[in-house]
């Protein structure tokens, strides 16, 4: 028996075949075109912006490294990113580099979590206003300020045009040198010491406990006195008036009181307030600040105590 194939026609001419064999290979040239045109594009692209912004970033850092050293020596911490010290050592008159201010704003927060955690778990009878004045006393800014300038921070800051600045800067080390601990500080002082805090938290990843171990020497935190509970009743009568004729006597400015709501109850009696007193002196303002109290004459007697007490701590009486 003879088998026959026969082969069924497809209903494609050959020359509808070829043409589209030949689009087949148009569209493949073309595609090739655009993928060559992309790569050069991208190319070049990469090689004007990003690269050199990767290369700008990577780099280890612009500060010298005597100075990276010496401020990681200061706080006893070898930084695993160093751009994270640059930034918290860069001043935001330099416009062209990222200052510190948010590294600032983080180390703030790190550092306010970090010592309400250290005093509640030193003293469990503190109850929560004891807590909050605690904390505010280790972390406000004339305290941080004395920290910068004990360390001598500010002269690894960078900065650019601040001559006004830096003769402040210069003007309060040198009332802090000759024992004057009331004259107001600089806000960049305390700025340095938050950002390097801020700093320090984010290169260990956030390890708030971490941070503490380093910072708590750093801030001198035990050095602090846990508040006794007669002595923070206790009211101290006739430092208004002691401070009133030290006042006339060495023909400094009369004191002038400003209060500070700190917390509001529905009576006076559940109200607390602080209050600052300010004398001018012939070296300049100085400034200190009561503790807290629900009478506002008790509040300016804390606030006058304190003060006639820095006064005789550094001398000036």
């Amino acid at each position: 028996m003879k088998h026959h194939f026969i082969q069924l026609d497809d209903g494609v001419s050959d020359d509808v075949k070829a043409a589209s064999n030949l689009e087949l290979v148009v569209a493949t040239v073309v595609l090739a075109l655009l993928l060559q045109i992309f790569w050069r594009c991208y190319r070049s692209f990469y090689l004007n912006h990003v690269k050199k912004y990767i290369s700008s970033s990577s780099s280890s850092s612009s500060l010298e490294p005597s100075r990276i050293a010496a401020v990681e020596d200061i706080l006893n911490y070898t930084f695993k990113d160093k751009r994270l010290l640059e930034e918290a050592l860069t001043h935001s008159s330099c416009r062209e580099s990222i200052s510190y201010e948010r590294l600032e704003f983080l180390g703030d927060a790190a550092l306010g979590l970090t010592i309400a955690t250290h005093f509640f778990r030193l003293e469990p009878k503190l109850n929560p206003d004891q807590l909050t004045r605690l904390r505010e006393k280790s972390a406000r800014n004339e305290r941080l300020a004395l920290v910068a300038d004990r360390l001598e921070l500010y002269q690894y800051v960078r900065t650019r045009d601040t001559d006004t600045l830096n003769r402040n800067v210069k003007k309060y080390e040198e009332f802090v040198k000759r024992g004057n601990f009331t004259v107001r500080s600089p806000d960049i002082l305390a700025d340095i010491v938050e950002a390097l805090a801020g700093a320090v938290y984010v290169d260990l990843n956030f390890d708030s406990a971490k941070l503490w171990t380093i910072f708590k020497d750093v801030l001198m935190v035990d050095k602090i006195k846990l508040p006794n509970e007669h002595q923070s009743r206790q009211i101290i009568n006739g430092a208004q008036d002691e401070l009133y004729g030290l006042c006339g006597k060495r023909k400094w400015g009369n004191p002038f009181y400003t209060y500070r709501l700190v917390k509001v109850g529905r009576s006076q009696h559940e109200t607390t307030m602080t209050s600052s007193v300010e004398i001018k002196t012939h070296d300049g303002v100085l400034r200190q600040e009561g503790d807290e109290k629900y009478i506002p004459k008790d509040a300016r007697n804390s606030a006058a105590y304190l003060m006639l007490r820095s006064l005789q701590q550094s001398s000036i009486m």
